[in-house]
């Protein structure tokens, strides 16, 4: 017998997917709504609510939201896929989706986005 543990640890690489979906999803949110501002992405094409009937009550930010949500489904489904069974540096992946959160809180602070409103 073996007075060793058995290290019952699973692949990191799912998880850490997961971690820089989101923050490049919150970083999507940012994006979208800064590009909404400058009128580069039509406000209208935005309110989901009004053009499809999803997210009744929300208005267009029920559009920012649900683009946000397709890219961090994408991204989680890509990365998970290619992550898949692997042991990733969890670390480096944290702090690049740390950094996407953080760029994505900036880019929705209505002094930032106001910047680059359309005159």
């Amino acid at each position: 017998m073996s007075s060793q543990p058995a290290n019952d640890t699973k692949p990191n690489g799912p998880v850490a997917a997961a971690f820089i979906a989101a923050g490049a999803a919150s970083f999507a949110l940012g994006l979208i709504v800064v590009l909404n501002e400058a009128k580069i992405l039509s406000g209208a094409f935005l309110d989901f609510a009004k053009n499809y009937g999803i997210g009744s009550g929300v208005g267009p930010l029920s559009g920012k939201v649900i683009l946000s949500t397709i890219v961090f489904l994408a991204i989680w489904g890509i990365l998970g896929f290619i992550w898949r069974g692997k042991e990733v540096n969890f670390g480096r992946a944290f702090a690049a989706a740390l950094v996407f959160l953080a760029l994505g809180f900036v880019l929705t602070f209505p002094p930032v986005f106001d910047l680059f409103l359309a005159k």
